[in-house]
């Protein structure tokens, strides 16, 4: 019987250790054996750092998740490299199953250029992120709340951008890079998450911005960034190289440059 792919599972957290420990747990409780899980935790208070796989860095500023997931990333690559590596946030969490882990690697092993999956969400209103009942489904971008990553694509292209202080754009950036490459991402139908949402920026004790500052100064950055580093029409080569070889029905890369710009 051929052994278990591999999992790195790294959580991200500021000052939550309710949320890492739920979050734990989770992943704890589903059934497949070889994983491992990495808590990075961006800049908490000693006293919030509970979890024993844990990674810290001093961070007074928040230099943000993509940051946090990319310390982990670095960390791990010291030690040594998996299969599949799941980027997740402490407060998403898979809707009725325990296990789901092996669902996700049998879907990505069954599509060669799969390079990145994320389950739905049935309450969103991030654009073609409730489930259709199609199964895997070809997107420009997913919500980066939960997404697994084939090792080999991680080792190619490394984790998104960790300029991107505020999140917002970099899973465009880096969903280009795949589909340049002849690789994809894709939403998939049959797995759904809950997101609790708001538990970072602006929230008590996290000592982060306000959610209000985040939306302006993300939206603020993104948009000059595409512009800046790939020029003004950026949404639209990005969009031919998702299409060339899949049929999507989103184009969030206009209609997130679109609400950038707005402010």
């Amino acid at each position: 019987m051929p052994e278990q792919k591999s999992i790195a599972i790294l959580i991200v957290s500021r000052n939550r250790p309710d949320l890492v420990k739920r979050s734990v747990e989770h992943f704890e409780a589903d059934s497949y054996q070889n994983k491992d899980i990495l808590v990075i935790e961006c800049g908490s208070e000693p006293e919030n750092i509970q979890y024993p796989n844990s990674i810290y860095y001093a961070d007074s500023d928040f230099k943000g998740k993509c940051f946090g997931h990319n310390f982990g990333l670095q960390y791990l690559n010291m030690q040594k490299q998996y299969d599949y590596y799941l980027f997740c946030m402490n407060d998403v969490f898979i809707n009725d199953k325990t296990d789901f882990l092996q669902e996700m690697v049998d879907v990505m092993d069954a599509n060669p250029t799969l390079a990145m999956l994320s389950p739905s969400e049935k309450g969103s209103n991030y654009p073609g992120s409730k489930p259709q009942d199609i199964g895997v489904r070809p997107v420009t971008t997913s919500d980066y709340l939960f997404l697994m990553i084939k090792g080999e694509v991680v080792k190619k292209f490394g984790f998104f951008n960790p300029h991107f202080k505020y999140c917002w754009g970099a899973i465009h950036e880096y969903s280009y890079k795949l589909y340049q490459s002849g690789y994809y991402a894709a939403y998939y139908d049959y797995l759904d998450y809950l997101h609790l949402g708001g538990t970072t920026y602006g929230n008590k004790n996290t000592k982060t911005i306000s959610r209000e500052d985040y939306l302006i100064n993300a939206k603020a950055f993104a948009y000059r960034y595409f512009i800046d580093n790939y020029g003004p029409n950026w949404d639209e080569e990005f969009w031919r190289a998702a299409t060339a070889k899949h049929q999507i029905e989103h184009n969030t890369y206009a209609m997130h440059r679109k609400y950038w710009q707005a402010g």
